[in-house]
């Protein structure tokens, strides 16, 4: 169930990444560095907040399209504070999502090799 959800979550963080991108790429002043620190922290709030919209809106597209499956998130998930929290992990960044997924892979083949060891032994 963990690899699960945490393939999805980075799923939809890919996608939703793919839409701050475009967003950025419309508008030129989110894509552009500014010079001054103020403007700079600006620019990078609204990255952020945008970020967050856009793993929301990725998480209700996906949910009303079917691609989420039903069972393939925790229970509870699947209400409105669910469905934010959801949107909040995706905007966190496909590289999280695929360093942890990594993580809980590489755990998964430590305990297989070492109930393999154990048989052996």
């Amino acid at each position: 169930m963990l690899e699960t959800v945490i393939g999805l979550l980075a799923a939809l963080s890919i996608a939703s990444e793919r839409l701050v991108e475009i967003i950025k790429g419309v508008v030129p002043y989110l894509n552009t560095a500014k010079p001054d620190p103020k403007a700079e922290g600006i620019r990078k709030t609204i990255l952020q907040c945008l970020a967050v919209v856009a793993g929301i809106g990725t998480t209700l597209c996906a949910r009303a399209t079917g691609s989420i499956p039903d069972g393939s998130l925790p229970p509870g998930w699947n209400t409105p504070v669910g469905i934010f929290t959801v949107g909040l992990l995706v905007s966190g960044g496909s590289g999280l999502w695929n360093a942890i997924l990594s993580y809980v892979f590489q755990v998964k083949e430590l305990k297989k090799n070492e109930v393999n060891s154990q048989k052996s032994s």
